[in-house]
Order: structure tokens, then C-alpha cells, then sequence
């Protein structure tokens, strides 16, 4: 696989070649078309003049047809456009999350924002400059539910799970024409709002409807027609009579279609998103794939002697002929001698019978494959970093890690903890870097989980529960202060380490909402209940007491970060240190803000 810039950027290059040389030829079939208009008015106005009604009549019938023969052409060409449209606006979207650019990407994922979760506000999960705007690509509402399902992990994780994931993750990152057309063939799917896909999986899962069992009303009356018509042809019967059997006919469709009525206008509505689908789930099942976990989700596509791609494409003829049909003006003509509703509505009702409880499955099986590949692109466009170790020990091991959304401004540093050393301490003054570092561990611990690759050059991790403590913000409303938030998240962290869960937590500057000394009982209090429990994690502090822990507990250890001065400027190196941190720079800040100090 060539180089994920270059790969892009010769895309790109060839998708605006290509519709460079569309526009051109689009313009000449629009030519085309105008001079047709032209030249068959000026003809029929020549023979016109000439009193010559049949040469009218023929040319007519000739600019019409040269005139359907060019459009036909002209909209598969504008199709073609859109289609390179699509395909351009991918791979320049792929170019921009490599350039760091994504941060414009204007899908943010913000329903899915939860302050309650364990990790997902602090570590910006979703929302702006979030890893959801970053890597997202799914076009489908069960694609985009099932990539914020995983980035959730409201699920059990086991080394077997991730390392399947790892695997699928890897193959789809090395399938880009796969990636590609699933992005291309789902993309109206993301535009199309009008239809609700609630509606047709509710009807999947209804009862078949009984009442149109009864198959052999609609050749009986197909039969008395095909007689009366005859009957009519011989003038054996009055042709006005077929008027009346007509008129019965449509009460017999209405009847016996009466409460089903809402089943058409409903497949009418969702169309277009079934056809889609449906040939998302062919790609999918046409697809050769290596890894068990795509090889297991394509089974299932085949499962229960069901082809899936052969189901969906019944349900795909039904509902276009369907669609084409109720919208042409001789549908009433054609209901009304062969019964049609009925027999729509009967082959799928018989369709829901064999299909409706598996459609929700291969549509769930879609969202997977689709959230895959969004995880994919990630491990695509970032060669350079590395699939880390899931260990069966309690261990973090990171060597030159950085937090992976700064890209090329991250400081890479060196980091452990382990069954010796299960509490690291970071100390450092204002802005130093503490806050990134705890993110950058748990960024890459969540990219871990996902079976993505890390920004490092090594990294080692167990299972653990995330949690964090970050971000705790008052809430007016319920008369919740800062530091009230903080314990009601702290809470969260103690009960899950009472459950048995394996935590790894992330704490950044707790109890600040209170002063020194409850804030130093706390934490020290807070820290030993975790560990007691079996907890591992990161602290930041200020509070320097605190780092005395060390000297008690040797499962603590002490990191910090500092600054240094130039040219009476504050500068940071964000390299983490071992100790305690010795500088101060608050004072320092207050001035550069020109803030006065006696």
C-alpha cells in the first residue's frame, strides 16, 4: 500500500482529471439537447408551412426519440458527476484528517456527548475536536450507532475481543476500494432525512397478516375479467359493462387491502434507503475477507439457510417496481384488471415471513462493517504508529508516547505502572502539561480498546475500566457545586473498584473545589481506597504535601513536569520527569496577563 498523502493526493488528482473532462462532455450534451429543441421546431415549423402533416407527425417522433436517446446518455453522465463528486469530497476529507485539518469536519457527534460516562467527556470521545469528528465516515444511522457504541465501550472487554478487532481493523486499513465504495454507495443515505427506517424494521418484526392468505381471490376476478373483456371484444356484452367490473375490481383491492394500505405509502417512503441498503449488504457479502471477525459477521450475512444478498434483493425488485408503478398514471389501469396491491402486498408479507427477524441483524451487521472502517481510516493514514500489546498483566507500558490528536506539535515521553508501582503522582506548575499527559495515557488506552494502532513507538497495556475525573463542572439547575460534582464522580470510581471492576482511573487536580487541607485528606484518603481495591491510575496535583505519599506508599510514585525561562518569557518542554516538581509559576503568569504584584 503506497503512502496514505500520496495515495490521497494522486486521488484527487485523478477524480478532478476525470470531471475536468465530464464538465466538457456535459456541456456538449446539453448542446445537443438545445439543438434538438431547435431543429425540431424549426422542422415542424417548415412543414407546417408546407401543409405536410404526416412529415410533421415523423419529424416530431424523431427529435423526440434522438432527444430521449441523448438524455438517457446525458443523466448517466450526470450521475457520473455525482458520483466523482462524492469520491473527491472522501479523499480530500482523508487528506485533511492527515494534514490535521479534520477539526473543520462539521459532524461532531454531539447527541452522543454524555457527562455521566466513565471517560468519554474528559477524553473528548465526541463533540468538538473530538475523536469522533475525527474518524468518522459513516453514512448510515446503524453505522454511526455502531462506532459510538464501541467508542462507549458499554460492553466486557477480553484480550480475545480486542485482538479480533485489532485484526479486522488491520485487513480494512489495507481495503480501501472497499472503503472507498461503502463511503460512496452509503452517501445518500447521510443527505436522505425524509424516510424513517423505524417504520419498515417494526414491520419486519410484525405478524404476517392473515387476511391476505387467501391467494386465490385475485385469479378469480383476474379470470371474470379476462372473460367480460372478451365478452365485450365478441359484443356479446356490452362494453359499458366493463366499467362496472372495473369498479368492482378496485373495491375488491380496496377491501381486501384496506388496513395494509400504510405498508405500501411506507416502503414508498423508505424506498430508496432499502435499495441502498441492500446493495451495501451485497458489497459486504461479495467481499473476500481474511480476518475472523469480518469472515464471522459475512457468515451471518448467510446464516439459516438465508442469503442475505439474495433477500434483500427480492425486497429491492418489490419495492422499485412498486415505487415506478404507483407513480406512473396507469397503475389504477393496471390494479384494477390484475389486483396488483394484492399481490405486492401478499409477496411481502411472505417476504416479512422468511426475512423480518433477520433484516434488523444485517442491517446491525452493516453498521459494524461500516463503524470498522471508520476505526480503519485512523490505522490507514497513520503508518507510523504502532498496534500496542494487550498484556494479561495489570500493567501500562508506553514508550515515546504523545497524545494523537496533536500530531506533529506532541511531545513524546516515557511512562509506566505495574503491580509494584500502581499510583503515579504528577506534580508541575500551571500549564506545564499534566492535564495532556493524563489524556494522552488514556487516549491511547481507548485507541488500545478499539484495536487501533497508538501514537508510540511501544505500547503495553492491560484490561482495565476507564474512568476520569477531569472536567466536573457545576449544574445551577440542580444546585450542584464544582466540588460536590467531583464527588458524585469520585463516587462512580468507588463503587466500581467495590464491584470488582478493574480500574484504571484518571484524576486530574481532585478536590480543587475545597481548600488545602480538605483537599490533601481527601485525595490521600481517596488514593489508598482506590488502590486498596485493586484501582491503578494518574493523579495530578499542586498539592506538594501530597507527594510525600511516597515515602509510605510504595506503590506510589512521583513524576513532574517544569518550565524554564527565556528572555524573561515562560517556556515548557513537556518532558515527564521523575520527582516531585520544585517550580512555581503563577506569579510569573499573573504579570504576563499585567497583572500588578506588590
Amino acid at each position: 500500500m503506497s503512502n496514505p498523502y500520496d495515495f490521497y493526493k494522486s486521488k484527487i488528482e485523478e477524480n478532478k482529471e476525470i470531471l475536468d473532462k465530464l464538465e466538457k462532455t456535459l456541456v456538449i450534451y446539453s448542446s445537443l439537447r438545445l439543438a434538438i429543441v431547435v431543429i425540431c421546431i424549426g422542422s415542424l415549423y417548415f412543414l407546417y408551412k408546407s401543409n405536410n402533416i404526416i412529415g410533421m407527425v415523423g419529424s416530431f417522433l424523431v427529435s423526440l426519440l434522438v432527444f430521449l436517446v441523448i438524455a438517457f446518455f446525458h443523466n448517466n453522465k450526470l450521475n457520473e458527476k455525482k458520483k466523482l463528486t462524492i469520491l473527491l469530497e472522501y479523499n480530500e476529507n482523508g487528506l485533511k484528517r492527515i494534514n490535521g485539518e479534520w477539526k473543520s469536519f462539521e459532524d461532531l457527534g454531539e447527541e452522543y456527548i454524555n457527562k455521566e460516562h466513565r471517560f468519554s467527556k474528559d477524553l473528548d470521545v465526541f463533540g468538538k475536536n473530538s475523536l469522533f469528528q475525527w474518524i468518522n465516515t459513516t453514512n448510515t444511522l446503524f453505522g454511526r450507532k455502531a462506532l459510538a457504541d464501541k467508542l462507549n465501550m458499554n460492553y466486557s472487554l477480553n484480550r480475545l475481543i480486542i485482538e479480533k478487532e485489532q485484526q479486522a481493523v488491520q485487513e480494512l486499513s489495507q481495503k480501501r476500494e472497499f472503503a472507498t465504495k461503502l463511503f460512496v454507495d452509503s452517501y445518500e443515505l447521510k443527505k436522505n432525512k425524509n424516510s424513517n427506517i423505524e417504520e419498515l424494521l417494526n414491520w419486519a418484526k410484525e405478524e404476517k397478516a392473515s387476511r391476505l392468505t387467501i391467494k386465490y381471490i385475485p385469479y378469480i376476478f383476474i379470470a371474470s375479467t379476462t372473460i367480460f373483456i372478451i365478452l365485450a371484444i365478441t359484443n356479446k356484452m356490452p362494453a359499458t359493462y366493463l366499467l362496472l367490473v372495473f369498479a368492482i375490481n378496485y373495491l375488491v383491492v380496496k377491501l381486501l387491502t384496506r388496513n395494509l394500505s400504510h405498508v405500501i405509502n411506507m416502503f414508498i417512503r423508505n424506498k430508496s434507503k432499502v435499495n441502498q441498503y441492500s446493495n451495501l449488504l451485497s458489497l459486504i457479502q461479495d467481499e473476500q475477507f481474511k480476518s475472523y471477525k469480518l469472515r464471522e459477521l459475512k457468515r451471518q450475512l448467510q446464516s439459516n439457510d438465508l442469503d442475505c444478498k439474495k433477500e434483500m434483493k427480492k425486497l429491492k425488485n418489490m419495492i422499485s417496481w412498486m415505487g415506478d408503478s404507483v407513480s406512473n398514471a396507469y397503475y389504477l389501469i393496471i390494479n384494477v384488471l390484475f389486483l396488483s396491491d394484492i399481490f405486492i402486498l401478499n409477496n411481502l408479507e411472505e417476504w416479512k415471513e422468511k426475512n423480518g427477524k433477520q433484516l434488523e441483524n444485517w442491517l446491525n451487521i452493516m453498521g459494524e462493517v461500516e463503524a470498522l472502517v471508520s476505526l480503519s481510516n485512523l490505522a490507514f493514514e497513520n503508518p507510523e504508529w504502532t498496534y500496542p500489546t494487550i498484556s494479561a498483566e495489570k500493567v501500562i507500558v508506553a514508550k515515546s508516547v504523545g497524545h494523537p490528536m496533536l500530531g506533529k506539535k506532541a511531545v513524546v515521553n516515557n511512562f509506566s505502572l505495574n503491580n509494584e508501582k500502581r499510583v503515579a503522582l504528577i506534580t508541575g506548575s500551571n500549564m506545564s502539561g499534566k492535564s495532556t499527559f493524563l489524556r494522552t495515557i488514556g487516549f491511547n488506552m481507548v485507541l488500545s480498546y478499539l484495536g487501533l494502532p497508538t501514537f508510540s513507538e511501544n505500547f503495553k497495556c492491560g484490561i482495565y475500566n476507564i474512568y476520569t475525573c477531569m472536567r466536573t463542572e457545576d449544574n445551577l439547575e440542580e444546585s450542584i457545586s464544582s466540588f460536590y460534582a467531583e464527588i458524585l464522580r469520585v463516587k462512580l470510581l468507588i463503587d466500581a473498584g467495590k464491584r470488582g471492576e478493574d480500574v484504571f482511573f484518571l484524576l486530574d487536580e481532585i478536590f480543587k473545589g475545597t481548600n488545602s487541607s480538605d483537599r490533601h485528606d481527601g485525595a490521600k484518603i481517596l488514593i489508598d481506597q482506590l488502590v486498596k481495591s485493586g484501582a491503578v491510575g494518574l493523579v495530578s496535583t499542586h498539592d506538594l504535601e501530597l507527594c510525600e505519599l511516597e515515602d509510605t506508599r510504595k506503590w506510589l510514585i512521583n513524576f513532574n513536569f517544569q518550565e524554564y525561562y527565556e528572555d524573561n518569557k515562560i517556556k515548557f518542554d513537556y518532558k515527564l520527569r521523575n520527582g516531585i516538581s520544585k517550580t512555581h509559576n503563577a506569579k510569573h503568569l499573573m504579570k504576563l496577563a499585567g497583572i500588578e504584584i506588590s
